[in-house]
């Protein structure tokens, strides 16, 4: 019984090792997140992830793991089970000489399989670099008590016009996808809307090319992202907490951007083309200003898209535009101020998706897709541009992180990624220009009501700083690396104050 015992546990630790083994090195030469955003997602419910993901997955790990566990199996049926001797028991002779090493070679099976998963786990452990992980999660932070800016405490004043804002948040959309004459990394440009639109109205860079915002630990997923954009906080909630959708409350102590809206009589509305619920978004998204929600089951309720209609991680982001066309209308017809924050998903990873209007110009399917991006994007400003709300409309465009794969940017440092952004229409001028800035997603927050014509007591949010004051943010106070690895570290203050 115990070798049997025995047996079958070796076989589980060989078949579960190769799946790590092969789950590890295809996640670190696909992805390039780190080891928070992966736990992050492992935490969340699967229900609303792209079909795609799961295809690319089977793909990649089941030509691997099954021939191995079948070899494996097979071997150590004959050498440990009662295959082998089933087959020579007639010949006793033979059965004798070979059983010494029948039983060698099956302990040395058995070993193989415990061995296995130990190397598996190891190997594990370095490529996703978890003990730099478990460092800053076990270091102590006193960043917020230090700098961290209470928007209940200081005045935040609306303008007394106050105008709209589209928040546009391009899904992966980093500025390497431009030329190396632009600033960017490729051959070709395959953002020459973008790169127009940024050189046409304000764009903060840090370089004096096309440029834009670095990305810290702990705000480079899409939540995480949306998270420190609209709070100035970094998504430093306990893992246990990823999947915010499970709870009543999201964080119920922050001032949002949303909240701010709010109170000043805004109507927000949230748009996008999957499950708004995945990830918690539309739990923070409802609780921090009242979003309205128009997601996947939305536009099928309305009828904007079939009933059963679903590709990628819902529908497309040419369905996304149209419907923000239709949205755009009815909030201008309704009267007052309105916040239209909208998530594209066509440049999700592994890849990107080809729509029916992407073109097939470049060899690389990915370069396609930010191309039809980015000429989606250039039709819906212009469209917005002819409309009556444009005057009084401000526009923010900007990426959520850059790519979690490696596709057009593979051998490229991660700090030399810097995501997007663009201001159309800002209620006033950059102070401190625009060039050689060091800036995160969390300076969005009070950059976003500083191009709208806010007045902020003190030029910051959360840990945010606005652009538009000439103030130094924190990542140039402290320097980025330094930022970094403070927002990476655990705090007390944060789970006392935002996560409960």
């Amino acid at each position: 019984m115990k070798r049997r015992i025995l047996t079958a546990l070796a076989a589980v630790c060989f078949i579960l090792g190769v799946l790590i083994l092969v789950l590890t090195d295809w996640y670190t030469g696909k992805f390039n997140t780190s080891f928070a955003g992966l736990l992050f997602t492992l935490m969340t419910p699967v229900k609303g992830v792209g079909g795609g993901f799961w295809q690319d997955l089977c793909a990649a790990i089941l030509p691997k793991v099954i021939p191995a566990a079948v070899v494996y199996l097979l071997l150590l049926g004959w050498f440990r089970g009662h295959i082998a001797y089933e087959a020579v028991k007639k010949h006793a002779a033979f059965l004798e000489k070979t059983e010494r090493i029948r039983t060698l070679t099956g302990k040395l099976l058995v070993a193989l399989g415990f061995l296995t998963l130990a190397a598996a786990l190891v190997f594990c452990w370095v490529k996703l670099n978890v003990s730099d992980y478990l460092r800053t999660r076990n270091a102590q932070t006193r960043i917020y008590e230090e700098q961290y800016v209470d928007p209940n405490t200081v005045a935040v004043t609306a303008p007394a016009e106050k105008p709209n804002v589209i928040w546009l948040v391009l899904e992966s959309m980093e500025t390497t996808y431009a030329s190396r004459e632009e600033g960017g990394i490729q051959d070709a440009n395959y953002m020459p809307n973008l790169t127009r639109l940024a050189k046409e109205n304000i764009s903060f860079s840090n370089t004096e090319k096309l440029g834009g915002l670095h990305t810290t630990n702990n705000t480079n997923w899409t939540m995480a992202a949306l998270f420190a954009g609209t709070s100035g906080l970094p998504f430093g909630f306990p893992v246990d907490q990823n999947s915010m959708n499970k709870y009543t409350e999201f964080a119920p102590d922050i001032a949002a951007m949303g909240d701010i809206l709010k109170r000043d009589g805004y109507v927000n509305e949230f748009l996008c083309g999957s499950d708004a619920a995945y990830g918690g978004r539309a739990l923070y998204f409802r609780d921090h200003g009242a979003y309205e929600i128009y997601d996947l089951f939305r536009a099928r309720e309305n009828g904007d898209i079939p009933k059963d209609y679903y590709v990628f991680w819902g529908f497309e982001d040419r369905h996304l535009f149209r419907i923000a066309k239709q949205e755009l209308t009815r909030l201008y017809e309704a009267g007052e101020p309105f916040n239209l924050t909208m998530l594209t998903v066509d440049a999700h990873h592994l890849g990107g998706y080809t729509c029916e209007e992407c073109g097939n110009e470049y060899p690389e399917r990915t370069a396609n897709v930010i191309a039809c991006t980015d000429r989606q994007v250039g039709e819906f400003i212009e469209w917005c541009q002819a409309q009556p709300f444009y005057g009084n409309t401000v526009i923010v465009i900007t990426g959520d992180h850059p790519r979690m794969d490696t596709f057009l940017t593979e051998g490229v440092d991660y700090q030399d990624r810097t995501i997007y952004n663009c201001f159309l229409n800002a209620r006033k001028a950059p102070e401190g220009g625009t060039e050689n800035r060091t800036a995160v997603m969390m300076d969005l927050y009070p950059t976003m009501l500083g191009a709208m014509g806010y007045t902020i007591e003190g030029n910051r949010l959360g840990l945010g700083t606005d652009l538009f004051s000439g103030e130094k943010t924190l990542a140039e106070e402290m320097g980025y690396e330094e930022l970094n690895e403070e927002v990476s570290k655990y705090s007390e203050y944060f789970v006392t104050h935002f996560a409960r």
